[in-house]
């Protein structure tokens, strides 16, 4: 079963970056959408099925947390897991976004290779919930 994710990131360059892996790592992805901050992220979940995002902190207009905090107030919106990413090391940050539902939080720089195999994992987490 394969699934569809959300990339937001504010670089494009992380975000090219960060598809180009999930591509070559054989992960069943059937479709990878980006955004590059979480105004654009709403809209994209309105308009195509996401399976999974995977999220920055830190980005322009609307951050990691408050995208989330946004998505779960709209009426029927579906409980989509996510991971993050940040260069943000701090406790009190980890701590808030593990709280709001985060199945993973990578501090950057990371491997890409860590990041394919926690988002495997997390997909793997997802497929047999459904």
């Amino acid at each position: 079963m394969s699934s569809s994710i959300l990339i937001v990131d504010d670089s494009h360059a992380m975000r090219a970056v960060l598809e180009r892996a999930i591509r070559l790592s054989g992960l069943p992805v059937s479709a990878c959408y980006q955004a590059a901050h979480g105004g654009e992220a709403l809209a994209l979940l309105h308009r195509h099925p996401i399976d999974f995002m995977l999220l920055d902190v830190h980005m322009p207009e609307m951050g990691a947390e408050e995208l989330i905090l946004r998505w779960r107030s709209q009426p029927g919106a579906a409980p989509i897991p996510f991971l993050v990413t940040s260069a943000d090391a701090s406790a009190p940050r980890i701590e808030r976004l593990l709280e709001l539902g985060a199945c993973d939080y990578l501090t950057k720089p990371f491997p890409l290779s860590v990041l394919c195999s926690r988002l495997g994992q997390a997909l793997n987490n997802l497929h047999d919930r459904n």
